[in-house]
């Protein structure tokens, strides 16, 4: 697993205060996964990054944007055969 430790932590729902997401590896049922959850690109990146983090969809619209693309760039770099294990 990678941790992202993010620049803007939030509260969720269930009054867990999130400051670092572990992310796992993508695997290729992950992204068919997506895709049969959407047609939608956004959507698919939601889950994906859900999915990856084991937050919930919920947890994943209450990331500031800032976040949200650095977390998506980091498990696209996952995706091109990085090991990075720590990013902010």
């Amino acid at each position: 697993m990678s941790k992202y430790t993010l620049k803007f932590p939030f509260t969720n729902a269930g009054g867990q205060h999130i400051e670092t997401i572990e992310m796992r590896r993508l695997k290729r049922s992950d992204l068919k996964a997506a895709v049969q959850f959407s047609k939608d690109d956004v959507d698919q990146e939601d889950f994906l990054l859900a999915r990856l983090s084991g937050l919930t969809m919920e947890d994943i619209g209450q990331l500031d944007i800032a976040d949200s693309r650095a977390l998506t760039d980091f498990f696209r770099r996952m995706a091109e055969g990085s090991t990075e294990s720590e990013s902010s």
